[in-house]
This record gives structure tokens, sequence and C-alpha cells, in this order.
């Protein structure tokens, strides 16, 4: 099921979701700094603690000027310092930019402080470009590199020493604090590949719809049927990755989309320089307008009344119960108002 057809069709046959949470980017807006975006992100953490979201998931990118949010770890603890319910966790770590030691270090020093509160979801994807990749990564074979599993199954290893880690010369190495464990531990993905490693691993799964709309009943399925099948067990429930755009008016929704639009053009050279607010006065070539298009596609887009039966209906046609939700839209009050908003219809219960 594509965005394109939910956007156009919405509707439900019944309400799947029980959860929400929020994927949260520190998005830098316009005439603010990164500086600001990253206080933001803790206000929103502590706004959503507030309304009953289940889990606020911080993600990792790198050289990125829209985008604050470097640093997840560091983040997730100065998060869960300003709230007291609320699980909070990346989204992810991108595990081969790291030592698998050093993650398990942050993570299990997050879950001494915060116990119960911590998730720790892993990917692949670098999260930058191909030379910021090199810069973090440190050699051309760490960048071709596709081990994922291997590190992942590295990373666990710390969680018990007493079993052997694939080498076995970091087979007596302890990390530190040991006697606490790692937090449950997510593939972030959007291909059969994410959902067969999390299957393989018996592994907890996320789906970002966002990135691959038209493959995400493939790797769900997928995901079930080959957790099922190698530990005879039903597969724990999916988390759903959706990007919004919402308002209070179809003229609030469309100005959403046309800054998106722009921002989105201008990160591939096109528009430098004009104002984003202003992007209501640009008109577009045919080229840029399909491109802006294909970008908005991804996205589930409407007021309030057509936003919740159109993530009901992705939900009941995936067999999700928890979305989370992200979205980059312009100014802070406004993604904040969407989170209350979605709050509000879906009745979470505030603390």
């Amino acid at each position: 099921m594509d965005v394109k057809t939910i956007n156009k069709k919405g509707g439900c046959r019944q309400n799947m979701v029980q959860r929400l949470s929020i994927m949260d980017m520190a998005p830098v807006d316009h005439e603010t700094s990164a500086k600001q975006a990253l206080i933001n992100s803790v206000k929103l953490a502590s706004k959503a603690d507030e309304l009953g979201y289940e889990r606020f998931w911080v993600t990792e990118h790198h050289n990125l000027s829209s985008v604050a949010s470097a640093s997840p770890e560091l983040l997730i603890g100065q998060i869960a310092a300003n709230t007291q319910r609320i699980r909070v966790g990346s989204g992810g770590v991108m595990l081969p930019n790291h030592s698998p030691l050093k993650v398990a270090e942050n993570f299990k020093l997050l879950q001494t402080f915060y116990p119960d509160r911590i998730d720790l979801g892993v990917g692949r994807a670098p999260g930058t470009d191909s030379k910021t990749a090199l810069a973090l990564r440190r050699s051309m074979n760490s960048l071709n590199a596709d081990d994922l599993q291997e590190l992942l199954r590295e990373l666990r290893g710390y969680d018990h020493p007493s079993d052997s880690l694939p080498n076995d010369s970091i087979a007596q190495i302890i990390a530190m604090p040991q006697d606490t464990p790692l937090p449950p531990i997510w593939i972030l993905g959007s291909s059969p590949y994410s959902a067969q490693l999390a299957a393989i691993e018996a592994a907890n799964y996320s789906f970002a719809y966002h990135f691959n709309p038209a493959g995400a009943k493939e790797a769900i399925s997928l995901y079930r049927k080959l957790y099922q099948a190698n530990h005879g067990v039903s597969a724990p429930d999916v988390i759903l990755g959706v990007s919004v755009i919402g308002g209070d008016t179809d003229k609030e929704v469309d100005y959403q989309q046309k800054i998106l639009s722009l921002k989105f053009l201008q990160s591939l050279g096109y528009f430098n320089g004009f104002d984003p607010l202003k992007a209501h006065e640009l008109r577009f070539s045919e080229a840029h307008h399909q491109a802006a298009q294909s970008f908005l596609s991804t996205i589930v887009i409407g007021t309030w009344s057509e936003l919740k039966p159109k993530l009901d209906f992705l939900a009941d046609t995936l067999g999700v119960q928890e979305l989370i939700v992200s979205t980059a839209q312009e100014g802070f009050d406004t993604r904040l108002k969407l989170y209350e908003k979605l709050a509000e219809l879906y009745k979470l219960q505030r603390n």
C-alpha cells in the first residue's frame, strides 16, 4: 500500500493503533540555530512524556545543516533526565559508524541511570554523504563492508560475557558497567534484508515506511514468517515509522508542503539562498515539480480530521499496533501542535 493511495483514500477497517511514539531528528528551522533545535527536542520529549506517547527516539545524521541530531546517545541522556515515564532511544545508532564495544558501554550506562526506559535502535546506513562516512569509519574497507550482522552479534556478545564473541581475541573484554544489561535492541530498516536479519537474530524490528512505502508489506510479512520459522514463536510487534505533515486547514497544510518541497530541492542544489518561508511565491518547473512530488509521496499528509483515518488505514493494512511518527515541517510550534493533536485524536493517557 503506497502513500499516494492512503492520502487519496484514507478510511479504515478497524483501528489497530494502540501506541503512538515520536521519531525526532532535531530539525533546524529557518533562521534558527542547531543549538535551539536540540533544546527544542528536549522540550518536545518532555511534552510527549506528559501527553502519553510510548517512546521518543532520536536519529543519527552527520554533516547536515538541517538536522542537529548527530550524537543520539548523548541526546538520549539529556532527554531521559528531563522526562519521567517515556521510553527514550536511538532511531537509530548507525552501527557501522561505531565500535560495538563503545555502543555497548554507552547504552549500558544509559540503562544504569534510566532502567527499563532505554531502547537501542540500530541501522546500517551511514546517515550522511560518502565523504563524511569515510571520516567516521576511517577506512575504505570499513566504508564498503556489509557487516551489520557481524557487528550486531559482537554488540550483543558484550551483554553475555560467557558466550563467545565473533572474534576470540576480544572474548574476554568486559563492557562496563558489567552488571547492567543492554536495553532492548531494535533493528531499523526499509528492506527485506533488514527484516531477514531482525528475524534471524531474534531482534525487534522497526520498518521505515517513509523510506520505502511500497516495500513495507513484503518486509513486515517476511520478518514475521522467518521469526516464527527460526524461533518457534510469533514475532514481537513491529513499529512502523511514518512521516507526517498536518495542520488546521488545507491552506496551512499546503503551505508546509511547499516549504518542505523547496527545502528538498535546495538540498539537491536548486534555489540556493531563497527564503523557504516564501516558497509559495515560487513557480517550479515541471522537472522541479515532479521531484518535489516524488519526495512528498513518501509522507502522510492532511488536516487533523484527515490524518487519523489515513494512519489507521495504514496500520490496519500492515497489521501494526504502534506508529512512530516524525515530521520535518517548519516551525517548532507547528510540530508541537501536530503531536498534541495526534495525542488528542488517539486519546493518549496524559501523565
